[in-house]
């Protein structure tokens, strides 16, 4: 079990800070509890935070009449980035761009909103969502003349920078890792810089917003999630921004955040434990792992696989990082030996498999977790019996729309393996990797019970989840993903949160009109009405 109980912050935050609300019952509902023991129930009074009891028929200091509507246990996102979601909301989205002309365009506009020295930050774009499928290079960014520019692929693996940007790079050698994208014929970065080339030599020069703009940040991207019925999250982030942004807004946190660190260090051992050790975790915030990558994204073609790429013979995608030198099962060790849980990023079979060797000795009372697991070989889903399948449904529904050209028909049986994972025994935590796709659980959902992608095709229908299995995994699995085991459903003792739909989740067509989230309650506290 992961603990959260208080110890020594370094950050002197102090822990009885938040304001209980008033008792709050919410009646004339139609709940789904998740509890086995008592699956369905008509009402639900949360006290101090926590569930007091369920059908009673007392008054609370306040009533919310729920009208018949659905309510579930509050939406966990069991893998996203908060702080990344929270600076996203007010970047360029090249996600809706279908051209290369609408791709100018929107760098145009972008261009004349802005003063003169700021950079363009931009994220979203895909090759795939235009005919060429071509990768986009430098000149698509003229219209932003000398001004430096910076635009994230979607999966945040690549990025596309024009001249002002490399000119502040070296890129007279490749990086182990990474690829610095070259014309064929002169030899010249196209601006395309690939994995590491984007980590190492890229997000390096990208001016810093200050604490105060970061700050506002986090606040937005906990209203935007509380929007759609989220109520805690495993966000993966940076020690910088958990002492500088998350500590110094304890106080005003009303989501429950576990947090996963990216100070990777080396691979033998992550960087300053310590400060992992000794942080106060309490309900709302808490820090409970380290994460390692070993390899890529299937969009990018850097997901190390097991066999050649189907459109890229030759290739079989990165080993990167603490997959690069070998020492991934030490570095797991490492944070275990510590009481905390280490969190692999690995999406392609070979990854997968690689990550299941460098947990194997890990106690699973730790919990360590497998991210993504999109692409497993067919010997390997044994090995995931009582372990941690830490996914994101909504990348199916971009992933399916290219993965047959990518893989070919005879490997896709292990792609977005939900229902083959849950007949093997794991645990599925689902969540969205915002902000690579959108945070909104129900298009996971939706994603989980119909396979449709983006497109509008169904990918891999024989994977399909029941309503209540994608729910679980939203709700009580991702809980026991994150530690939060008095999370994730709603009977006496447990954590008041919950999220009230517009109609029933059960019997909805999630193919045309998912049911809308109208309410969210973290511990007894509306945090987002939309009745």
């Amino acid at each position: 079990m992961i603990t959260i109980a208080a110890r020594g912050d370094p950050c002197d935050a102090s822990l009885d800070c938040l304001v209980m609300p008033p008792t709050l019952r919410v009646y004339n509902a139609m709940v789904w509890t998740a509890d086995p023991a008592r699956p369905w129930v008509g009402s639900v009074t949360v006290e101090n935070g926590r569930v007091l009891a369920v059908d009673d028929d007392s008054d609370a200091e306040e009533n919310i009449d729920a009208a018949g509507r659905t309510v579930t246990p509050g939406l966990i996102d069991a893998h996203l980035h908060m702080m990344l979601g929270g600076q996203s909301l007010g970047q360029l989205d090249l996600s809706p761009v279908r051209s290369r002309r609408q791709f100018e365009a929107a760098i145009a506009r972008r261009h004349g909103e802005l003063g003169p020295d700021q950079w363009l930050i931009a994220r979203g774009w895909s090759n795939e969502n235009w005919p060429s499928r071509r990768p986009p290079q430098k000149s698509w960014l003229a219209a932003a003349g000398n001004r430096p520019v910076v635009c994230h692929r979607m999966d945040m693996h690549a990025v596309l920078v024009n001249d002002a940007v490399l000119d502040l790079c070296d890129t007279s050698a490749q990086l182990p890792g990474g690829c610095i994208v070259r014309d064929p014929v002169s030899g010249a970065p196209t601006g395309l810089m690939v994995e590491a080339a984007a980590w190492k030599l890229v997000n390096p020069l990208v001016p810093e917003p200050d604490e105060a703009t970061r700050q506002e940040a986090l606040l937005a991207a906990q209203d935007h999630l509380h929007a759609h019925g989220v109520t805690s999250v495993g966000t993966m982030e940076c020690r910088q921004d958990v002492r500088d942004v998350f500590v110094p807004l304890r106080q005003r946190l009303t989501m429950r955040c576990r947090i996963t660190l990216l100070d990777r260090g080396s691979a033998a051992e992550p960087a300053d434990l310590t400060f992992a050790r000794d942080f106060s975790n309490d309900e709302r915030l808490a820090v409970i792992g380290y994460k390692a990558f070993i390899d890529g994204t299937l969009g990018s073609r850097t997901a190390r696989m097991l066999a050649d790429y189907a459109d890229d013979p030759g290739n079989r995608g990165l080993f990167i990082e603490s997959a690069d030198d070998g020492q991934l099962r030490r570095w797991a060790q490492a944070v275990a030996e510590a009481g905390l849980s280490p969190a692999v990023h690995a999406i392609g079979d070979e990854a997968v498999r690689l990550a299941l060797d460098a947990i194997d000795d890990v106690d699973r009372a730790i919990r360590p977790r497998i991210e993504h697991a999109q692409h497993i070989d067919a010997t390997d889903f044994r090995r995931f019996r009582g372990r941690i399948a830490s996914m994101q449904p909504l990348h199916k529904a971009d992933d399916g729309r290219y993965v047959r050209r990518r893989l070919g028909d005879k490997r896709l049986a292990g792609t977005f393996a939900f229902r083959r994972l849950l007949d093997a025994g794991a645990r599925l935590a689902f969540g969205s990797d915002w902000p690579v796709v959108s945070c909104d659980p129900r298009l996971g959902i939706r994603t989980a019970v119909t396979g449709l992608t983006f497109d509008g095709e169904i990918f891999a229908a024989d994977q399909n989840l029941t309503v209540a299995e994608a729910l679980r995994a939203y709700t009580v699995d991702a809980a026991y993903a994150l530690g939060l085991d008095e999370a994730g459903q709603l009977r006496p003792g447990a954590l008041g949160d919950m999220v009230m739909f517009d109609s029933d989740p059960f019997q909805a067509d999630w193919a045309r009109d998912p049911p809308r989230v109208v309410m969210t309650i973290v511990g007894g506290q509306v945090v987002h009405d939309a009745r």
